[in-house]
């Protein structure tokens, strides 16, 4: 397969948390990026993710000090993963002899409203990026980041960078957007759980939705969204896996539908009735918190993700699964089964379900070891201090 190329507006390029899990991230990311700017011809923007496990720490730093802080208080905090990795990167392309600009929020030509720290994206415009363009080759913008009427920084809600990439990629008129992260593409389930996941070359727009929208972390739904209806196209790619040019999943219209087997990470919580799921449910998503709503063994059941500021207060009337977790094989035909499992055997169970939607031909080779297990870079304590080891005390 030969990938896509992007027509008219400037290649909108987007590197996932795992691309900088350690310093020399950003050297590679800065040393691909010349060789694209080599072939491309014109200039690029970059939408960076935060280091890997650095949003994390600092929600649990945040967490620390307020059971409950205010949103414009973990916006002001959580946003700062992704500007230290702007500002990083364009040194590392500076380094490299590639004019790069920084670029704020405020300077990306994205609006929202809402709670600052899971704010809706309202509108994106391409005047602010096509005056950045015209004075640097490249434009490294922060992910999952915009600002409000007030000109105050907001936040897209956790893992939303994809989100910026594709509002920008459509406001600027480009027809393909690539998402870097490290794994192969859009897979049949997580190959960190499942060696034998299968990477699918295609998929439609309506089957990564669904994907992600029952907790496959794959591109983030409201991304998926907008490149619909902008016809833009994701080409989600592996980095720095692969240097083929017809890597990765491409999704778009006209792909077709897969099934898939996804491991949620998100807190299950039961409830006595129907009503007061619903309610819950409604209450969160007035909040800016997506859920999954099911039916099992357990009874009637919401996935919640976890630590959400504000989800506490409307989950009063139910009750935490502790260690348990949400498995759902997705049908090609839109159908969706879910099993809750100790969490524990996640995995197993995954690997079982999968080997039951795409059963392996006897005597067909062994999969490849599954990635090593994600960790978090050793970085990402460079805005919080590290926590003192057992007995000793901070000074």
């Amino acid at each position: 397969m030969t990938g896509p190329r992007t027509p008219g507006g400037p290649p909108v390029l987007k590197f996932g948390g795992s691309a900088f899990a350690d310093l020399d991230g950003y050297r590679r990311v800065a040393r691909y990026l010349v060789g694209r700017s080599g072939e491309e011809g014109r200039p690029l923007v970059v939408v960076v993710s935060a280091m890997s496990g650095t949003t994390g720490r600092l929600q649990q730093t945040l967490d620390a000090v307020s059971a409950d802080p205010p949103a414009a208080a973990a916006a002001m905090l959580l946003t700062t993963g992704e500007t230290v990795g702007v500002a990083l990167l364009a040194a590392a392309l500076h380094a490299e002899g590639l004019s790069a600009c920084p670029v704020p929020a405020a300077g990306a030509g994205l609006l929202a409203e809402g709670h600052g720290d899971r704010a809706e994206l309202t509108s994106a415009g391409p005047a602010a990026l096509s005056d950045v363009l015209a004075d640097c080759r490249v434009a490294v913008v922060p992910g999952g980041q915009a600002v409000d009427r007030a000109g105050r920084t907001v936040m897209l809600g956790r893992n939303s960078s994809d989100l910026s990439a594709a509002a920008l990629a459509a406001a600027l008129g480009s027809g393909t957007c690539e998402i870097f992260s490290d794994v192969t593409g859009v897979c049949t389930a997580d190959p960190y759980l499942v060696p034998e996941a299968r990477t699918l070359s295609r998929i439609s727009y309506e089957g990564v939705r669904r994907m992600s929208r029952h907790g496959a972390k794959v591109v983030h739904e409201r991304a998926v969204d907008r490149a619909e209806r902008a016809g833009v196209r994701l080409w989600c790619r592996p980095f720095p896996w692969s240097a083929s040019p017809g890597d990765g999943t491409v999704v778009g219209e006209g792909g077709p539908e897969a099934a898939a087997v996804v491991v949620h990470q998100d807190d299950v919580w039961s409830f006595r009735s129907a009503r007061e799921r619903r309610t819950a449910q409604g209450l969160l998503r007035a909040e800016g918190l997506g859920t999954t709503a099911f039916e099992t063994v357990d009874g009637t059941c919401l996935t919640v993700p976890a630590g959400a500021r504000g989800a506490a207060r409307h989950l009063r009337t139910a009750r935490r699964l502790d260690e348990r977790c949400l498995v759902t094989v997705l049908r090609a035909d839109g159908d969706a089964e879910h099993t809750v499992v100790p969490r524990s055997d996640a995995a197993a169970e995954a690997r079982r379900r999968h080997g039951l939607l795409y059963p392996e031909p006897e005597g067909a080779p062994r999969p490849a070891a599954a990635p090593p297990p994600k960790a978090r870079s050793p970085h990402s304590d460079v805005l919080v201090a590290p926590a003192p080891a057992p007995g000793r005390q901070a000074p």
